[in-house]
């Protein structure tokens, strides 16, 4: 059985509210050439011995409008939806609020495509209050895949950060190596846990 969705104003509403935020940004994604050691093991010598490695990184490029354009915008959008703003806020940091049961992890993945679409943006990290939490992250992932490919084109790679999970490593390296649409979805457990990984 295959799922159909239907488009929903407000989540598109919502979507564009996020993209006119950063509205003077100018389009593309950072690519940049990074040196980093890598480790094997001499057969020679049962020594693991340095080796300096140059691979491709891929990044969201940085956002160039000043803080009093960021601010700006984000007052535009507040005033065009009503709502509520004081001079004092700073905005390093906002919050996107929707009503429980109105689809907002849709919402979010909706917008992702069109940060891609708008500014290049490729790179985007999901953190959840739980495992639980997570799991249905990861569960409307799968469900809209199809859905967003007809819209958009493309998919977005995801992957679940576990701190127990040995392929961790390699999820991170496609991560930054690629220049596709790459999502970590991941708790706040496992972000502060001490592992060495």
């Amino acid at each position: 059985m295959k799922l159909k969705f239907k488009k929903q104003q407000y989540q598109e509403n919502a979507a564009q509210a996020v993209v006119r935020c950063f509205e003077g940004q100018t389009s593309g994604s950072r690519r940049e050439i990074i040196a980093r050691k890598h480790y094997v093991v001499d057969k020679g010598t049962m020594w693991e011995k340095e080796i300096d490695e140059e691979v491709i990184s891929f990044g969201n490029k940085k956002i160039e409008i000043s803080p009093e354009e960021l601010r700006k915008n984000i007052r535009n959008v507040q005033k065009q939806n009503n709502l509520d703003y004081t001079d004092s806020e700073g905005f390093t940091n906002f919050s996107i609020e929707m009503e429980t049961g109105t689809g907002k992890t849709y919402t979010y993945i909706k917008t992702m495509y069109e940060l891609n679409k708008v500014y290049g943006w490729s790179k985007f990290i999901i953190m959840t209050p739980s495992i639980a939490i997570r799991e249905g992250v990861l569960k409307s992932f799968q469900i809209t895949e199809d859905h967003f490919q007809e819209l958009y084109g493309k998919k977005i790679r995801y992957f679940v950060y576990n701190s127990n999970n040995s392929s961790n490593l390699s999820n991170i390296n496609n991560f930054a190596e690629d220049s596709s649409i790459q999502v970590i979805i991941i708790n706040y457990q496992a972000y502060n846990t001490r592992s060495k990984a």
